[in-house]
């Protein structure tokens, strides 16, 4: 594909937890991944992703009182979102999609792509956010996970995200699995039915 989707360009800049997406590239930035399944996540690429998300959060801004700090910290972090940015690389690079853009145009696909990965993100987000709540919830209690989120790389505790980033990215992999599979299908579906070849 020669064009790019513009429309997430901004999207594709923000950071999370698990892997970096380069819109416009065949492959992550800092991992790998088969169409249909998670990403294999480089390390070393994982915590400056991270960062700029945590960058745009005010030093020392209040957060929210939820019930859960794991569920806070991937919100205000916008680690959720990733369900989006993988979904994207994933689908854009599909026959059907490029088939169907040699016969619809760029921009009717490009449109029709980001509508079915916004509905399967309000289907699927709140499921993956608990998910990556979970996860994140069984790596760092609620005070390293605030300190990580309001002081950023100032925290005493970024080191151990940092170390940690293995571990959470194989255990998205895996408890991540069966949402991201049903979240792609129903894309995937969507896109069979509105671009028909």
């Amino acid at each position: 594909m020669t064009r790019k989707f513009r429309t997430l360009n901004l999207i594709a800049s923000l950071g999370f937890g698990i892997a970096t997406v380069a819109i416009t590239a065949p492959s992550f930035a800092g991992a790998s991944m088969a169409p249909g399944n998670m990403p294999q996540v480089d390390r070393a690429e994982v915590p400056a992703a991270l960062m700029a998300s945590l960058s745009s959060r005010p030093m020392g801004s209040s957060l929210a009182d939820d019930a859960s700090p794991a569920l806070d910290f991937v919100r205000h972090t916008g680690v959720v979102k990733n369900l989006s940015l993988l979904l994207l690389h994933d689908v854009k690079n599909e026959a059907h999609v490029q088939a169907a853009i040699k016969r619809y145009g760029f921009d009717k696909v490009q449109k029709t792509v980001v509508s079915a990965i916004r509905v399967a993100q309000l289907e699927h987000g709140a499921e993956w956010g608990d998910m990556l709540a979970g996860i994140y919830g069984s790596h760092f209690n609620a005070g390293e996970l605030k300190s990580i989120l309001l002081e950023k790389e100032s925290s005493p505790h970024f080191g151990k995200l940092i170390e940690e980033q293995d571990a959470i990215a194989a255990a998205v992999k895996l408890d991540g699995r069966d949402i991201y599979a049903e979240a792609r299908a129903q894309v995937m579906r969507q896109l069979e039915r509105a671009l028909k070849i």
